[in-house]
């Protein structure tokens, strides 16, 4: 008789090696979740993807299903959702940023001999009107003017000093990718965010595809700004094709790309070079138009000369910030990385006496390592996730999620600025027809070659589920990817 060989295709080892690494799970009624996990390690664009996947019951603590839960991976925006719980816990969802109005020197017969101060803690709000029209810049102007006008002061001999001295003067995260940092979402952190650090610049497009476009404006109007404009006309409703290149600190931008064909005015959003030169500038502009003098120039703390430390000033007037609470939803639902920089660096300054991405990892990692969660394999390089060097386990992500809802403050605070399934957010279009719209949350996150997604659903009983998904390296559309997750998701609420 003669021996058989059997040869098992690539495909068939992996989802070998899938069932043999997924933990334990009780039975016939995890076997719809196990049916999924099968069914998607099997899809021919796994063969070359790294993955992970948890599952867990929040009420018990315990591993419902995994897949590699101890792999590291590449976490893009939903990091957030860690930046923004260990920021709930450690500063409280009422903590609220505050930005102070003071002066040095003296006040006589209504002329300040000194300087007047911005000085700013981290309040990464001020002029966002996208989280609320009332922090509309002028309105924050008004109350800083009623206080000075209050004061008796007329006249400022000295200077209008911006002082974001309260972090240090990396803007930027050493980890990120040069073609990221000069348009919007790579706007970075600093201690006077303005307009959440972002401008618009509109083109003019040409009559023709290939022409050159023509930059129209920006909005708001940024002092010095100089652009090297290379944008082109490309095809009719191509949409948004431009990457603007440049660093913080220095006003001239290189601009690449197209703009689509027959779109008048048409926006694309960039980060501030500077926004305490910015904030200091329209600031004493505006106390012009309002009859109070300004001798001296707008200055930041780094090109001011002398001055009078924080401490020793006087202080005429506070500003606070909307809730944590309200900040982390915007954080999450609209995945705002400014925000979430400015949050890590908090975090650093409040807890480690730096306001820098470092201190604040270490505040991150500490904070979790302290609470029981294995930290190997963590590597925390922003608040944002725009970083492709940051690592996370779907272990140590999904045992946060536990954390949270087992906390009565921490858990609303969080996931109100979770997108819902079939309702809000990047999950708006997902789910439309499953029994997880409406019930299941996440955050998602989404770079070149990464999709993720952590949060929440719930069982067939109504337990409530934590979970993270994460992919990376796949050589398929996100489009395809994310809709193989929406079926792996969606068969979580199917446990019994």
């Amino acid at each position: 008789m003669q021996s058989r060989n059997f040869l098992f295709s690539p495909l068939v080892l992996i989802a070998l090696f899938i069932l043999a690494a997924m933990q334990p799970v009780a039975g016939q009624k995890t076997r719809p979740l196990q049916k999924a996990v099968e069914d998607f390690s099997a899809n021919p664009f796994m063969e070359n993807a790294a993955w992970g996947f948890m599952v867990m019951d929040v009420q018990s603590g315990k591993e419902i299903l995994s897949v590699s839960p101890n792999l590291s991976l590449i976490p893009a925006s939903a990091q957030k959702a860690m930046t923004t719980l260990t920021s709930l816990a450690l500063l409280g969802t009422d903590y609220r940023f505050e930005t102070l109005i003071q002066y040095d020197g003296h006040i006589e017969n209504g002329i300040l001999h000194g300087n007047l101060y911005i000085t700013g803690t981290g309040d990464p709000t001020l002029g966002a009107t996208q989280l609320h029209d009332s922090l509309e810049l002028k309105n924050t102007f008004s109350t800083w003017l009623s206080d000075i006008r209050s004061s008796g002061i007329t006249a400022v001999k000295g200077n209008i000093i911006a002082d974001g001295s309260y972090f240090d003067k990396h803007m930027i995260p050493p980890k990120w990718m040069w073609e990221d940092i000069g348009n919007y979402y790579g706007a970075g952190a600093h201690a006077l965010t303005v307009h959440e650090n972002m401008y618009t610049v509109f083109f003019e497009p040409a009559t023709r595809e290939g022409a050159p476009a023509r930059v129209n404006s920006t909005s708001p109007t940024v002092p010095e700004m100089d652009f090297i404009n290379d944008v082109s006309t490309g095809p009719r409703g191509s949409g948004d094709r431009v990457y603007i290149y440049g660093v913080p600190g220095q006003d001239t931008r290189w601009l690449t790309g197209t703009v689509p064909l027959g779109q008048s005015n048409f926006a694309v959003r960039g980060s501030l070079p500077d926004p305490g030169k910015y904030l200091a500038r329209v600031f004493a502009e505006f106390l012009k138009n309002e009859q109070i003098t300004v001798e001296g120039h707008a200055l930041t703390h780094q090109t001011a000369q002398n001055i009078t430390p924080a401490e020793n000033r006087v202080i005429l007037s506070r500003w606070l910030s909307p809730t944590l609470a309200d900040i982390t939803q915007r954080t999450n639902m609209a995945s705002v990385n400014t925000y979430a920089e400015n949050l890590i660096k908090t975090l650093g300054q409040k807890f480690k006496g730096e306001g820098s991405y470092s201190k604040g990892a270490e505040v991150i990692t500490e904070f979790w390592e302290e609470r029981g969660i294995n930290v190997t394999g963590l590597r925390v390089h922003d608040g944002s996730g725009l970083s492709p060097f940051n690592n996370i386990t779907v272990s140590q992500l999904t045992q946060m999620m536990v954390f949270a809802a087992n906390d009565d403050a921490l858990y609303p605070a969080l996931t109100k600025g979770f997108p819902i399934a079939g309702e809000s957010g990047t999950l708006a279009r997902m789910f439309l027809n499953s029994p997880s719209r409406g019930v299941l949350t996440a955050k998602s996150g989404f770079l070149g070659n990464v999709r993720a997604y952590t949060g929440y659903t719930q069982s067939r009983k109504g337990k409530l589920l934590a979970f993270t998904l994460i992919v990376n390296n796949y050589p398929v559309t996100g489009l395809e990817l994310r809709n193989r997750m929406e079926v792996l998701m969606d068969a979580i609420g199917r446990i019994e």
